[in-house]
C-alpha cells in the first residue's frame, strides 16, 4: 500500500472549519473514551486552546467515529481527514522503515521508544511521511503489547502453537507471530471483540489499556505479559493544513504535541499497574513470561525487516539503545 488509493474517500474537502477568528481541527483516534488515548488528546486540546486564546481549537473524536485507524490515517495523507492518532504498524504500510520501531522485543520501554524517534532516526521517518501529505506533529504513544487468549497461560514459545492470534495490519505482525508458531489472522480493531466472543480467532495481543477499555476480559480467560512489540502513536495532521494554519498558532500547535510524547509515555506508565489489577480483580487469569525463549525464535523476523528497510537502520536503533 505505497500509493494511496483516492477512490476510497468521497469527501472532497478538509473537515477543517474556519471562521473569521477561529480554526477547529478534528482529531480521531481508536481508543475507547476510557482509553488513555482520550485522556492525552483532550489534555492536548485544551492547552492547544489556552495557548492560541481560542483560535485554534481542537475537537477528539474516539472509538473509530472518523474512520478506523488505517482510512483516517489515509485521510489525513490525501486531505479528507485533519489529524488522527495514527500507530507506527499503520504507517508501516506506506513506510517500510517505520517497521524497525515494531521489532520483536527490540524497544522494551516508552523510554526507548522516546530515544529512538527523537533522534536522527526519527528524523528520518517523519521526513518520508511528509512525502505522502502528512506531518508527524510528535509521537505520541501506545504501549508494550501482550497475548490474551481463551485456552491457556502462554509461558514458552510451543504454547502458541495452534492458536489462531488476531494481529493488526503491520507483516512485521505477521511474521512475529508465525515465527512463534502461532496463526496469525489480521482483522481491524473494531472487529476485534466480536472475534474473540464468536470464537473467529482465540487470542489477542494488545497493550494493557486496550484489554481493559475493551472489556477483553470478558471474553478471554488468560492474559500472559509477553511483552513482545511496542507500538508507538504518532500524531499526524495534513500537511497542507498544517501550512495554512497562522504561523503563531502552528508553531504553538507543534511545540505543544512535541511536548506531549513525555507526557504520554509517563500517563501510560502510570495507568499500566493499576489497569493489570483491575483485570486480575475481574478474574482474568495473569502469569509473567520469561521472554528470552521467545527472543531466540524471532530472528527470522529480523533477518527479512533487515532486507526491506533503509541498510544499517536496524543497526541505527540497535545503537541508540546500547543492544
Amino acid at each position: 500500500m505505497k500509493h494511496i488509493n483516492k477512490a476510497i474517500f468521497t469527501i472532497s474537502a478538509l473537515a477543517v472549519s474556519v471562521s473569521a477568528h477561529s480554526l477547529e481541527l478534528r482529531l480521531g483516534h481508536t481508543g475507547a473514551p476510557t482509553h488513555h488515548y482520550q485522556t492525552i488528546s483532550e489534555e492536548f486540546a485544551k492547552e492547544v486552546n489556552d495557548k492560541t486564546n481560542g483560535e485554534l481549537t481542537v475537537v477528539v473524536y474516539p472509538s473509530d467515529q472518523l474512520g478506523n485507524q488505517l482510512e483516517s490515517t489515509e485521510g489525513v495523507m490525501i486531505g479528507t481527514h485533519d489529524m488522527v492518532l495514527s500507530s507506527d504498524t499503520v504507517l508501516s504500510n506506506w513506510f517500510p522503515d517505520m517497521a524497525v520501531l515494531n521489532l520483536p522485543f527490540l524497544l522494551n520501554s516508552g523510554s526507548d521508544y522516546l530515544k529512538v524517534v527523537n533522534s536522527e532516526v526519527g528524523k528520518h521517518l517523519e521526513s518520508q511521511v511528509e512525502t505522502q501529505g502528512a506531518v508527524v506533529l510528535g509521537w505520541w504513544e501506545n504501549g508494550i503489547r501482550h497475548v490474551t487468549n481463551s485456552k491457556k497461560p502462554i509461558e514458552k514459545p510451543e504454547d502458541l502453537k495452534g492458536l489462531k492470534i488476531r494481529v493488526p495490519e503491520g507483516e512485521i505482525y505477521v511474521d512475529t507471530f508465525k515465527a512463534l508458531g502461532a496463526g496469525p489472522t489480521v482483522l481491524s480493531f473494531g472487529e476485534l471483540y466480536s472475534a474473540l466472543q464468536l470464537k473467529t480467532v482465540d487470542g489477542q495481543e494488545n497493550p494493557v489499556a486496550h484489554i481493559v477499555t475493551q472489556n477483553f476480559n470478558e471474553v478471554q480467560d488468560y492474559a500472559s505479559k509477553t511483552g513482545h512489540i511496542h507500538m508507538g502513536s504518532p500524531l499526524l495532521i495534513n500537511k497542507g493544513l498544517l501550512e495554512r494554519i497562522p504561523e503563531e498558532h502552528r508553531n504553538t500547535l507543534v511545540e505543544v504535541a512535541r511536548s506531549f510524547g513525555q507526557k504520554h509515555v509517563t500517563l501510560v506508565e502510570e495507568l499500566e499497574a493499576k489497569q493489570w489489577k483491575e483485570l486480575e480483580e475481574k478474574g482474568m487469569k495473569i502469569n509473567e513470561v520469561d521472554t528470552a525463549p521467545f527472543r531466540m525464535s524471532v530472528q527470522s523476523v529480523y533477518d527479512k525487516t533487515e532486507s526491506k528497510v533503509t541498510p544499517g537502520l536496524i543497526s541505527k536503533v540497535e545503537a541508540l539503545l546500547g543492544n
